[in-house]
């Protein structure tokens, strides 16, 4: 082998061990992109998941005081006419 060949063998070789490891950097950082993507996207996951938990217990909350509430009108309403039949007498 004459000297041109072999420097040009050196460069080929060099040139693909670069490009092999630009390869293989560039995928272990979209892996590690990805990994915090689905962490990221795993936290709002369970954010959601603790809203819509909280979400139920403010409206069985809600619904127990409508309830009250309601027996409570009920109940005024019977008195009311209780009184109104009184008045009418």
């Amino acid at each position: 082998m004459n000297t041109i060949s072999l420097i040009g063998c050196v460069v080929g070789i060099i040139s693909c061990v670069i490009g092999v490891s630009t390869f293989v950097s560039a995928q272990v950082t979209k892996a590690k992109q990805d990994g915090m993507q689905i962490a990221k996207l795993d936290q709002c996951v369970n954010g959601i998941e603790e809203i819509k938990k909280s979400m139920k217990d403010k409206n069985h909350e809600i619904d127990t005081v409508l309830d009250e509430h309601t027996k409570a009108i009920t109940e005024l309403q019977t008195q009311m006419k209780s009184v109104w039949k009184a008045l009418n007498k």
